[in-house]
């Protein structure tokens, strides 16, 4: 048995002897050392030379602890304390001052041994310093990305298929007034959405998982404390390999300013709907009171004014002169003239037929004297609506295609145009086209032009009538403008 004890110890090379051994740990890359019981080096390899900073010749000998801080050389002789008491490996990280005056950052492998009766170390040294340069990068974004989640101007949260938050940034949790574990992992989303949006919310939930995205949901949630917050709500779906949904990401805008300023516009946009509606009424009235005064008196007068000329004419006889005659005939082709224009201003004042026989009457009759007066062939199809619109509609109606008549003869150089007027389920529709030179009404929009501002007003005026004007045109195609109000 000692014989063979004896041959097993002659067969096994030391440290010292093995030609091979120290060929392989002079190429290894990482640092490879022989440390005593208190930590000298008594051999190394290339690479721990590197880390270390010196020739191998300068360092053997030296103590490893004179290339570590007072955190280090503690680490270092715990590590060795552990693996001599446990007879295990035991590793650490150290950062290594090296002669050359650089920093390194090592991860250390130990091992006790017993070479000769005596304790020793085998150590490796890794040089960790790039990897450890990089985790406290990838640390430090992690952490920036960490606080500009939570810390966001808007909200963020996750949910998993069955809604439920499993993720919440602080900035939501803050506009919402809870806790982060009154939510998380706690309840639906569904659950903080007041429950006027609640349907549409779930609807908005299924399609996300169906197709992927949402886009601007505009919801109510409800606050801890039983406020309103309004938001503005996109969201795209996380999916795994086969297409199944396994979580949303999803961000949130508080939008109460602009949903205050919405209802201010809109609050103001009431008022200036009934101000027009006001101010048209006005008009109408004074219209209409300036018609009567015409028709009372100067109408009356220029009556009673051709009769005393036609009772001059009749005086004078056979006997007057040519010249008297010649004047009076002229006179009374000048009061006649007269009545006719101020019948024309009475009807564009206010066309009495339009109480009595209604729009599509009306229109019919204007287009004939618009028509004879601008030249121009007006033509009317269609019937009024059963039963009939209300007098303040039918007289926006006019108006309208009075302006839209007008700016034919201004601008259009058209030769036909055609008024129709109909009826549908709902809503009663009047359409004036004509075969004119057309326009681009983007362009016209955007040159601000005194066209541009007829078009706009007729678009009030249709609107204070409960109806909206829709304007088509091209260059050379001709004009049609739609106006459909409800009934």
């Amino acid at each position: 048995m000692q014989a063979m004890a004896k041959a097993a110890a002659h067969s096994r090379p030391t440290e010292h002897e093995s030609k091979d051994y120290r060929d392989l740990c002079d190429f290894l890359p990482w640092g490879y050392l022989l440390l005593d019981g208190s930590g000298r080096i008594e051999e190394m390899n290339p690479a721990a030379a590197r880390l270390l900073g010196a020739p191998t010749a300068d360092l053997i000998g030296s103590s490893l602890q004179a290339y570590l801080g007072d955190d280090g050389v503690g680490a270092l002789l715990d590590t060795l304390a552990q693996t001599r008491m446990q007879g295990l490996p035991a590793e650490t990280e150290l950062e290594l001052s090296g002669r050359d005056g650089r920093a390194r950052h090592v991860k250390l492998h130990a091992q006790s041994v017993g070479v000769n009766g005596t304790t020793r170390y085998r150590a490796a040294m890794v040089d960790v310093t790039e990897i450890r340069r990089a985790n406290l990068a990838l640390r430090r974004a992690a952490d920036e990305m960490r606080d500009l989640y939570q810390n966001a101007p808007c909200g963020y949260h996750s949910l998993d298929p069955d809604g439920i938050v499993v993720q919440i940034n602080d900035t939501e949790l803050r506009w919402l007034g809870y806790e982060r574990d009154e939510i998380v992992r706690r309840k639906r989303l569904a659950e903080l959405v007041a429950a006027k949006c609640r349907n549409e919310f779930e609807a908005a939930f299924a399609s996300l998982k169906q197709h992927g995205r949402v886009r601007d949901l505009r919801i109510d949630l409800c606050r801890k404390d039983g406020s309103i917050l309004p938001v503005l709500l996109s969201a795209t779906a996380l999916m795994d390999s086969r297409r199944q949904f396994l979580e949303s990401r999803a961000s949130v805008f508080d939008i109460t300013q602009r949903k205050l300023a919405e209802e201010e516009a809109s609050r103001y946009a009431r008022r200036l709907k009934g101000m027009s509606q006001r101010a048209a009424e006005v008009q109408e009235s004074e219209r209409r009171s300036l018609a009567q005064e015409l028709h009372d008196r100067v109408g009356q007068n220029l009556t009673a004014l051709n009769i005393n000329l036609n009772i001059l004419k009749g005086a004078i006889g056979p006997a007057g002169t040519a010249l008297i005659g010649a004047r009076i005939d002229d006179s009374l082709k000048l009061v006649d003239k007269t009545v006719e224009n101020i019948r024309d201003v009475m009807a564009e004042l206010r066309p009495a037929i339009l109480d009595d026989y209604g729009l599509a009457a009306t229109l019919r009759w204007y287009a004939d004297e618009f028509g004879r007066r601008a030249r121009l062939n007006v033509n009317v199809v269609g019937t009024d609506p059963t039963p009939r619109l209300a007098p303040s509609v039918e007289r926006t109606l006019f108006r309208i295609v009075q302006e839209a008549l007008n700016n034919v003869v201004k601008h259009s150089a058209a030769h036909r145009v055609t008024l129709s007027l109909e009826s549908r389920p709902g809503s009663f529709d009047i359409c004036v086209a004509d075969d004119g030179c057309g326009f681009d009404p983007v362009v016209l929009e955007q040159l601000n032009s005194h066209r541009g501002w007829g078009l706009m007003i007729m678009k009030e005026r249709a609107e204070s009538a409960g109806g909206a004007l829709r304007v088509e045109s091209a260059a050379g195609r001709g004009t049609r403008i739609l106006v459909q109000v409800s009934l």
